[in-house]
C-alpha cells in the first residue's frame, strides 16, 4: 500500500486518512493517565485507532506520567497518614529530597 499525501491508494480507490488534532491527544493522554485503558480510550474518542493511540503513547511516555502520578499520590497519602519522610524513602524507595518536594507540592495545591 502506497501512501499519497494524505490518501491512502486501495484497491478500491482512494481512501481518506484520518487526521488527529491535538486536541484529540490531549483528550487521550488525559482519559488514560486517569486510568483507562487503550481500547476504552479509543472507545470515548469515537473510534480513533487504538494503534495510533499507542504510538502517541510511546512517543511521550505516558507510562512513566502515570507512575511518577501515582507515586506523588502514595507519598501524600503516607505523609497523611503520619508516617516520616524516612519511612515512606523506605516504602517507595526514593529519596528524601523527593518526598519532600512531592509534599511541598501537596501542600501548595492544598492552598489553592
Amino acid at each position: 500500500m502506497k501512501t499519497t499525501g494524505a490518501k491512502v491508494k486501495t484497491k478500491r480507490g482512494f481512501k481518506q486518512k484520518n487526521k488527529y488534532t491535538l486536541e484529540h491527544k490531549e483528550k487521550a493522554r488525559k482519559y488514560y493517565l486517569m486510568g483507562l485503558n487503550l481500547h476504552e480510550v479509543s472507545k470515548l474518542l469515537d473510534g480513533c485507532p487504538v494503534r495510533t493511540i499507542e504510538k502517541w503513547q510511546q512517543a511521550e511516555k505516558w507510562t512513566e506520567i502515570k507512575n511518577l502520578v501515582n507515586i506523588q499520590f502514595r507519598v501524600k497519602e503516607l505523609f497523611e497518614s503520619g508516617k516520616t519522610y524516612q519511612e515512606i524513602c523506605d516504602l517507595l524507595k526514593i529519596g528524601p529530597t523527593t518526598v519532600w518536594r512531592y509534599i511541598k507540592r501537596a501542600k501548595e495545591v492544598e492552598k489553592v
